[in-house]
C-alpha cells in the first residue's frame, strides 16, 4: 500500500463482498503490521508485495477499524455515513450513527479542520464541558433528547422498583440510563435535566420532582425527636419498635414516618425496621472504605472487628452497600465502587 511518501505492507480483509474481481469496488479493512499514520479521506494505492504491477486503488474511510464485528450491521451503516460525508454531504450522517454524540477530537480527526471551523449541521447542538480544558460534543437534537427521557425513564422505573427510597446516586443511575458513554456527556445531560426541573438532587440521590416526601407539622415536630435517637444510637441506632416505646406512639406511625424521612434522604433502612442516621450511614461508609484499603480487604469479620458489632448485623450492612451500590461483593469480600457517592451524602456533585 502505498499513501503519501510511505510504502507498507498489509492483508487484505473484504467486508461487503468475499473478493474483488478485476474492475470492482468495495469495502475492505487493510491491516498493518505497525501502525500507519492516515486520515479519513486520504487516497491511496496499491500494488503486490514485490511493487512491480498496481493492483487498485483507494480511499481511506475509518482510520481506527475495530479487530472484531467488522461486519456487523452497525459497522457496515458507519461506513456508509464516513462514505456520505467524504461525498459531500456534511456530518449529518455521521452524527445520525452516534447515539452519544462525537467529541472535538473524534471530529478533527473525521474532518481534518481545526475546532473553530467545524459547524454545527441543522438540527444538531454544542454541548459545553464543565472545564475549559474538557472537548466539547456535538449531538444531534433528536440523541439528545432521546438520551435525557432515558435517564428519567431509569429514575421512573428506579422509583417503581424501590418507591421508599430517595433515589439512586448519580453513578448508580448512569449504570441504568448510559452504562457507556464519555463522562462529558453524561454529567452534561444531568446537569441539563436538573436545570429543567426535570430532576432534583438531594446530596448524592436524584429523584424525579413527584418522589420526595412531605412532613406535616406534627411529622416534623416527631421527626426533630427521632432523628436525634437515630443519630446517638450510632452504628447499633435502636429499631422501631424501641423508638415507638420510648416516644409513646404506635408503631405503625413511627414506621411511616421514617419511611417518609428514608424519601427524603433523612435516614437509610439497612434491613425491616432497622433505620440508621445518614450520619452514621457516611461513618460506615468511610470506615469500610479504610478497610477495603487494607491487604485483607473488605469482609465480613474485619467489619465487624472494626464497629464492634455482632457477625449478623455486619453482613446486615455490607450487604446493605451491595444493594445501594456502594460496594460490590467479589467472592468473600466487597470491592468498593470508586465513583458511588453514597459514602458523602452531604456533598453534592
Amino acid at each position: 500500500m502505498h499513501i503519501g511518501a510511505g510504502r507498507h505492507v498489509a492483508h487484505v480483509v473484504p467486508l461487503s463482498a468475499e473478493s474483488l474481481a478485476p474492475g470492482q469496488s468495495g469495502w475492505v479493512q487493510l491491516v498493518f503490521d505497525e501502525p500507519v499514520c492516515v486520515m479519513p479521506g486520504d487516497r491511496y494505492i496499491v500494488r503486490n508485495a514485490q511493487a512491480t504491477r498496481t493492483v487498485g486503488g483507494g480511499r481511506v474511510l475509518d482510520p481506527n477499524a475495530p479487530d472484531r464485528k467488522r461486519r456487523s450491521a452497525a459497522r457496515m451503516q458507519w461506513l456508509q455515513a464516513l462514505a456520505a460525508m467524504l461525498d459531500g454531504a456534511g456530518l449529518h450522517p455521521v452524527l445520525q450513527h452516534a447515539a452519544l454524540g462525537l467529541d472535538e477530537d473524534a471530529l478533527q480527526r473525521l474532518t481534518g479542520k481545526p475546532v473553530n471551523e467545524i459547524a454545527a449541521p441543522p438540527a444538531a447542538v454544542w454541548l459545553e464541558a464543565r472545564t475549559p480544558q474538557a472537548p466539547r460534543t456535538l449531538i444531534l437534537t433528536a440523541h439528545w433528547d432521546a438520551l435525557r427521557a432515558r435517564v428519567e425513564q431509569a429514575l421512573a422505573a428506579f422509583h417503581q422498583g424501590a418507591p421508599d427510597e430517595p433515589g439512586p446516586d448519580g453513578p448508580r443511575l448512569r449504570r441504568r440510563a448510559m452504562p457507556v458513554g464519555p463522562d462529558a456527556l453524561w454529567q452534561a445531560a444531568l446537569d441539563d435535566l436538573q436545570r429543567d426541573g426535570r430532576i432534583v438532587r438531594n446530596g448524592p440521590w436524584l429523584h424525579l420532582p413527584g418522589h420526595s416526601a412531605t412532613l406535616a407539622p406534627e411529622e416534623s415536630a416527631l421527626a426533630g425527636r427521632v432523628l436525634p435517637l437515630l443519630a446517638a444510637g450510632a452504628f447499633d441506632p435502636p429499631w422501631v419498635r424501641d423508638l415507638a416505646r420510648t416516644l409513646g406512639e404506635p408503631e405503625d406511625r413511627m414506621r411511616q414516618l421514617l419511611r417518609k424521612l428514608l424519601r427524603r434522604g433523612e435516614v437509610a433502612q439497612v434491613v425491616k425496621d432497622l433505620f440508621y442516621h445518614r450520619d452514621q450511614v457516611a461513618a460506615l461508609a468511610v470506615l469500610a472504605q479504610g478497610l477495603a484499603a487494607q491487604p485483607a480487604g473488605l469482609n465480613a469479620a474485619s467489619f465487624r472487628d472494626a464497629t464492634g458489632l455482632g457477625r449478623k448485623r455486619a453482613i446486615q450492612i455490607l450487604e446493605f452497600f451491595d444493594r445501594v451500590g456502594y460496594t460490590r461483593r467479589l467472592r468473600d469480600t466487597h470491592v468498593l465502587r470508586q465513583e458511588s457517592a453514597y459514602g458523602s451524602p452531604r456533598q453534592a456533585q
